[in-house]
């Protein structure tokens, strides 16, 4: 039982750890020239810039490893034409800031962007080591634009929208529909979920409570109840997914990243509790406006940038919603067949509850 226990605890505990923001590049394409912003975080996972070992990256520092670097975008960055591939020239124009911190801007020169030959950009910086990351594409394709100011890319009204993943790592520029870019976004809001364990484990102490001491309660009942719960948590978090991802209203993402992760917590502690199914609905409706936060961090400063902004963010939200209906379906029969057993009822789910509670905790830790 001991040995159980503490693989439980191992297994709960190296979740959380990879839980974080995701990763992610922006990609501006223009007629004339690219623009790719790195996070600095993200670049230092791939290369040491740091000197002097204080923690914090100076231009000096950048600029010091910036041939270095080069090398690797070459590597990972590429256009290519139907004669075969383009020569890129990269160099570090500066910093920009986005929603979760600095990033480094990167300038891409290449002769075939004023071709006419068809041009596909490949990306795999960074899937090797997070499969997490993503490139959020943004493709000019109107006329006589420049990329040297990012306020054109807040202004223009003829972006198209598009997302390079590991198992996407191409697009074929200005061939971005709205087709495509529902269907890639909806995948990678579904993905965003289903990779996001953080919040996984606050869906999953939302539905232990309905569980708790049911007798004879009929499975549609029970259904009914969690409907409720998670629709308010849909309502709540679709909320400040779109006012955050359209640059209404947006938190810092440090503190709404350590808040969804006490969320966790404070959902897995009322399951020792028999909370009443209004409370649960009152709760998933509040915390569901924090965690709206954390989905919008993935599309914040980019949405903005294109018409296709509704198109991309209502099928971002739709993967998100069908991933967890899907998660939805599968646990809460599991946990209702679970919920005869008195072994469930005095062991399991308090167990489970004390585990998801040390979760939250911890990864409010770690990301201070």
């Amino acid at each position: 039982m001991i040995r159980l226990l503490l693989l439980v605890f191992s297994l709960w505990f190296s979740l959380s750890a990879h839980a974080h923001k995701a990763s992610d590049s922006f990609i501006y394409v223009y007629a004339d020239k690219i623009r790719l912003d790195i996070a600095l975080e993200d670049m230092q996972r791939l290369q040491s810039f740091d000197l002097n070992g204080d923690s914090l990256l100076t231009w000096g520092e950048l600029r010091a490893g910036e041939s270095q670097f080069r090398a690797l975008l070459r590597e990972t960055v590429r256009l290519k034409r139907r004669g075969g591939d383009c020569p890129i020239l990269f160099r570090l124009d500066g910093l920009s800031e986005h929603s979760d911190g600095s990033y480094a801007a990167w300038s891409l020169d290449a002769a075939c962007l004023h071709e006419t030959d068809e041009l596909t950009l490949s990306y795999s910086l960074l899937f090797d080591v997070d499969p997490l990351h993503r490139a959020l594409v943004a493709v000019n394709v109107g006329e006589g634009k420049t990329l040297l100011s990012s306020d054109l890319v807040q202004s223009d009204e003829h972006v198209q929208l598009s997302v390079l993943s590991p198992t996407s790592p191409q697009l074929v520029l200005g061939n971005v529909t709205a087709w495509t870019t529902a269907l890639k976004f909806s995948k990678e809001g579904a993905i965003h979920l289903a990779l996001g364990y953080d919040h996984l484990m606050f869906l999953l102490a939302l539905l232990l409570p309905v569980t708790r001491q049911r007798d004879k309660t009929p499975l549609r009942t029970v259904c009914a109840e969690v409907v409720g719960i998670v629709t308010m948590f849909t309502l709540a978090h679709s909320l400040t997914l779109v006012s955050a991802s359209l640059g209404w209203f947006n938190l810092p993402s440090r503190p709404v990243e350590i808040g969804i992760a006490l969320s966790i917590s404070f959902a897995a502690l009322l399951v020792l509790f028999n909370v009443s199914a209004v409370f649960q609905r009152r709760l998933a409706m509040s915390v569901g406006l924090l965690h709206g936060f954390g989905f919008a961090g993935v599309l914040a400063g980019m949405l903005s940038a294109s018409p296709m902004k509704l198109v991309a963010l209502g099928s971002f939200n739709l993967g998100i919603e069908l991933a967890q209906l899907a998660v939805v379906l599968v646990v809460l029969p599991l946990l209702y067949y679970l919920a005869a057993s008195q072994f469930y009822q005095r062991r399991l789910l308090p167990l489970t509850a004390i585990v998801l509670a040390a979760c939250g905790v911890f990864m409010a830790w770690q990301r201070f």
